[in-house]
């Protein structure tokens, strides 16, 4: 269960498109089911990024089975979407990375543990 928190100071929504777009792009990374990843955005937030406050994206970036052998290209996709997307910058786009074990992630009342159990 992917979770993709995107922070911008840009004064435009993400919209559905590009928050598909996000999804589809996370399955294709992580091998996982586009219907697991959670997007959600922030923007129109006054940030800076070595001193400036030129187009910046902060990702925040959690998944279950995560290893840091996986961050270079997760970074390298996030990067060249939103460049291609939204018009940020490469070298302007942070991202920040959460390696999750599943008894810390939850949903429908559970947690992706109990459910990984359940579906053995």
């Amino acid at each position: 269960m992917p979770v993709v928190q995107v922070t911008t100071n840009l004064t435009r929504k993400l919209g559905l498109e590009l928050a598909k777009g996000i999804t589809v792009l996370v399955s294709e990374m992580t091998q996982k089911p586009a219907e697991g990843v959670v997007v959600t955005h922030k923007h129109e937030l006054e940030m800076f990024y070595d001193g400036s406050d030129d187009p910046l994206a902060h990702v925040r970036f959690t998944s279950i089975g995560m290893t840091s052998n996986d961050t270079e290209t997760y970074s390298k996709g996030f990067a060249t979407f939103f460049e291609k997307n939204l018009g940020i910058s490469q070298d302007r786009v942070v991202v920040e990375f959460h390696a999750a074990d599943a008894t810390f992630m939850g949903k429908c009342g559970t947690t992706v543990a109990e459910i990984k159990k359940r579906d053995q």
